[in-house]
């Protein structure tokens, strides 16, 4: 079946987190620091790559809950502290470098797709970098009570979109909620390692995807790779 519409995540595809993990990593090691005066961003580092190889959903959490050891009040109070304190300082999002001209290559050929679990603020950022129009739709992650990594989630695009998943090829920076549930319902896939999760590692033939890239300097090529093979 013809491939006729790309799914791009928005995290590690469209939207370049690197700053926003930097942060992130510096707020949850001073909280940590108060619990265990030796924590820094080192051991935070490390603390998430254990979370990532482990296909945990969650790493913050992940951390969190490693250091308060099955205390649930004391988890819930410094996780709520660290949201508090991400709230104010959160950098505004930006986009991933190279990703504009990826996007005008796949939009001449294919119905693009967000399939990212930002909200509106991700279409702010499409219009204001002047891409927006690159993309069939307009939807975001608030269009959906489900997420990934619900393989529903991804039907659910594809239905929007007006495409049977078969059509598609999703495009994400991690196995675990890219792609395997996207190859649950028949979609094609690249993996972009970038990235929390760029480390991370299939465990079974299933979960390797068709094609996996350092960057997204070669995506729109890769796509129409996947789609010549098909067609």
């Amino acid at each position: 079946m013809k491939i006729t519409t790309v799914l791009l995540d928005g995290g590690g595809v469209i939207v370049d987190e690197t700053e926003l993990e930097d942060v992130r990593a510096r707020i949850i090691s001073e909280i940590l620091a108060t619990l265990i005066p030796w924590y820094s961003t080192y051991n935070y580092w490390i603390d998430v790559d254990e979370a990532v190889k482990s296909f945990c959903p969650d790493v913050y959490r992940f951390v969190f809950w490693k250091y308060t050891e099955g205390n649930l009040p004391l988890f819930d109070e410094l996780y709520r502290k660290h949201l508090e304190i991400w709230n104010r300082e959160r950098p505004r999002l930006k986009l991933t470098e190279n990703f504009a001209p990826q996007a005008e290559r796949l939009s001449r050929d294919f119905k693009l797709v967000n399939a990212g679990q930002y909200g509106k603020e991700i279409i702010d950022l499409l219009k204001n970098n002047g891409i927006l129009d690159r993309f069939a739709y307009h939807f975001t992650q608030d269009d959906f009570d489900l997420t990934k990594p619900d393989p529903r989630y991804f039907e659910q695009i594809a239905q929007k979109a007006d495409a049977d998943p078969s059509e598609c090829v999703m495009v994400g920076d991690r196995i675990d909620k890219d792609v395997i549930p996207s190859k649950q319902v028949g979609m094609k896939t690249v993996l972009v390692r970038t990235g929390l999760h760029r480390n991370q590692k299939p465990r079974i033939p299933f979960e390797m995807p068709d094609i996996e890239l350092e960057d997204i300097g070669n995506l729109a090529k890769s796509v129409e790779e996947i789609a010549g093979k098909i067609i």
